[in-house]
């Protein structure tokens, strides 16, 4: 039960990093920044796709544990 919780947790948290860093790239977009800034928003939505992959594996996990 608590894995569960911690999956869906992680989830959210990894939707969250993504909504901030493409929110981070338009701001940046529009005000015409310098190329290094736009590497710490990249960062920060791979970041939050690498979350989501861990929420899923840690749910596959979790199925295959019951079954």
């Amino acid at each position: 039960m608590r894995s569960t919780i911690l999956a869906y947790v992680i989830a959210v948290l990894g939707s969250v990093m993504i909504c901030g860093g493409v929110y981070s790239f338009f701001d940046l977009w529009n005000a015409r920044a310098t190329l290094r800034h736009y590497a710490i928003t990249i960062g920060m939505i791979c970041g939050g796709f690498a979350m989501g992959g861990i929420a899923q594996a840690l749910r596959l996990l979790v199925a295959i544990l019951h079954t």
